[in-house]
């Protein structure tokens, strides 16, 4: 199926002029959850997020050759079924792989059939309160899926056809695509659009059997079925356990996952992997920047050992518990039989929550709301330690600037996920981003309900509009340069309410200003707003 040609405005950011933006993929399926289109703006997760145009990579194009299979596709199903623990196959074709199309044909250019494998996860050691054991068996289901995509391959051989596999996590391509969408496949889109479960509010993948203990992968082949074939083994299942519960929500340590439908993909991805990317690149930058003392109030002991202990052996994911609380897999008897349902409560939901919560060390976005509320002044980056308990407890906050983009295009496709929600309370306004320069071009920025959407192209009569070179604005994003000196040198240019502007360092986080006089004017604003019979509310623009 053709993407169509709205869905490629021109723009400068790739060789070829087509520009991707998550505003234009709508998500291909029922939304994940009970939302319900209450807000003024969809939640930005509710969208597909493409890669830019392969092209900026390698501009060659290979003419597809594919394989008339031998047998049906029911049969070859079948067949695959026996060697992992549930499959599919769907078609390049899918509407659901539109906006992944020319990345999977960049991996594979013969691509013609996704097979989707499943491998079931055992869910008492998800279960377990003790990390490791969660951890340990989300790397053997890696392997057991790994082993099934080369006898996969080899089966396809059989039948005259080539096949690929590709990666089930860790490693990406990082090196080129950072910090952008760094995987070319969405294995959970494939595996909803072969009709083996639902992707949820969590925004795991539920499997109908397995429901989220389970891991995905997917084998590119140029096997080619019938398009009637297709059609009816990739049929949408009429099941969501999401529409009944909220587990996910109550259990997660971070407040990532949002009743509402939206999900805050920074707030997990600081946290849950922690000991992965963001805590390396953080030590690195720390070393190279901070002086000792401060290195110190920033990092203890225990993060230093957990990051050692991920790159000498392997990553080690701090939270499961969206995984851990899931019932989907036993959906009907927790929503009908109190008694299962009590259990559950009392068994799972209660201790993962309470251990994740309170008993682990908390990794928090640093923005002046988290300073607030935890008690934090400049120039300190976490709680003070408990000497009465074992291990490290407590929050500590980390800089969400440090995860930073090298393009223009990728910094505003992305500047949703850097939207910090709590921030924005009382906001509602419509930005024009008018970006000169090269890879510059014009994008709208839309605030309301705590949400944040944004698309290339133009609004009439914006609230505020941004007029600046693009690699001024890339700088700004990336702490390199200074937005009060941009503005006071004409390098950034503002129209209509320029106090908006004001917004934008607690909307999309800067690096805290430190000092003695910093603190001095935290510590009078707390106790000042602690006397505040309104204490909460927050100018927006401060």
């Amino acid at each position: 199926m053709a993407v169509p040609e709205s869905h490629h405005p021109v723009g400068p950011a790739t060789p070829n002029g087509r520009r991707h933006s998550n505003a234009e993929w709508d998500f291909p399926f029922a939304l994940p959850g009970r939302w319900q289109g209450r807000k003024k703006i969809p939640a930005n997760t509710e969208r597909r997020q493409p890669w830019v145009d392969p092209d900026a990579v390698d501009p060659t194009r290979i003419t597809p050759r594919f394989a008339r299979a031998r047998i049906p596709l029911a049969d070859f199903v079948a067949h695959v079924k026996t060697i992992a623990d549930d499959a599919g196959v769907v078609s390049i074709d899918h509407p659901a792989l539109a906006h992944e199309r020319d990345e999977i044909r960049y991996v594979y250019p013969h691509a013609r059939s996704l097979v989707v494998l499943i491998g079931e996860e055992n869910k008492p050691s998800l279960q377990s309160r003790y990390l490791p054991t969660a951890n340990h068996e989300l790397y053997e289901c890696e392997e057991r899926l790994f082993k099934w995509d080369h006898e996969v391959v080899r089966y396809i051989r059989t039948l005259g056809g080539d096949a690929l596999t590709t990666t089930i996590g860790w490693p990406q391509e990082v090196s080129v695509r950072w910090a952008d969408k760094i995987w070319p496949l969405s294995h959970k889109l494939v595996a909803q659009a072969a009709g083996l479960g639902i992707i949820g509010t969590s925004r795991n993948f539920l499997h109908r059997r397995f429901g989220a203990y389970c891991l995905i992968d997917t084998v590119l082949t140029n096997l080619e079925f019938e398009d009637l074939e297709y059609a009816e083994a990739a049929r949408p299942l009429d099941w969501n356990p999401c529409l009944e519960c909220n587990l996910c929500v109550a259990s997660c340590p971070t407040d990532a996952i949002k009743a509402d439908g939206e999900f805050d993909f920074f707030a997990c991805y600081n946290h849950t992997y922690r000991d992965s990317i963001p805590g390396f690149m953080d030590l690195v930058r720390d070393l190279s920047e901070a002086r000792p003392r401060k290195f110190e109030h920033r990092w203890s002991d225990a993060e230093i050992a957990a990051l050692w202990q991920s790159m000498a052996f392997r990553v080690e994911y701090r939270c499961f518990n969206c995984i851990a609380t899931c019932p989907a897999e036993i959906h009907d008897a927790f929503h009908h039989d109190r008694a299962v349902r009590a259990e559950y409560v009392r068994e799972t939901l209660k201790p993962l929550t309470h251990v994740r919560r309170e008993a682990d060390e908390q990794f928090v976005i640093d923005t002046p709301s988290a300073r607030e509320r935890l008690g934090i002044p400049p120039g300190a980056y976490r709680t003070p330690p408990d000497p009465t308990r074992p291990g490290q407890h407590g929050t500590r906050l980390v800089q969400l600037q440090r995860i930073r983009v090298s393009n223009i295009d990728t910094m505003m496709r992305m500047m949703p996920y850097y939207f910090r929600p709590e921030e924005a309370d009382g906001l509602d306004f419509t930005c024009q981003f008018l970006l000169d320069g090269p890879g510059g071009g014009e994008w709208v920025l839309r605030v309301a309900d705590r949400r944040c959407n944004v698309r290339p192209g133009t609004v009439g009569a914006p609230d505020l509009t941004v007029h600046c070179d693009g690699r001024v604005f890339l700088g700004v994003h990336r702490g390199e340069l200074s937005p009060v000196w941009q503005l006071l040198t004409g390098g950034i240019r503002l129209g209509g309410q320029r106090r908006l502007f004001l917004a934008f360092p607690r909307l999309f986080p800067v690096y805290p200003e430190e000092g003695p006089i910093r603190r001095w004017i935290w510590r009078l604003r707390q106790s000042t707003w602690r006397r505040s019979p309104s204490a909460g509310a927050t100018d927006p623009a401060r």
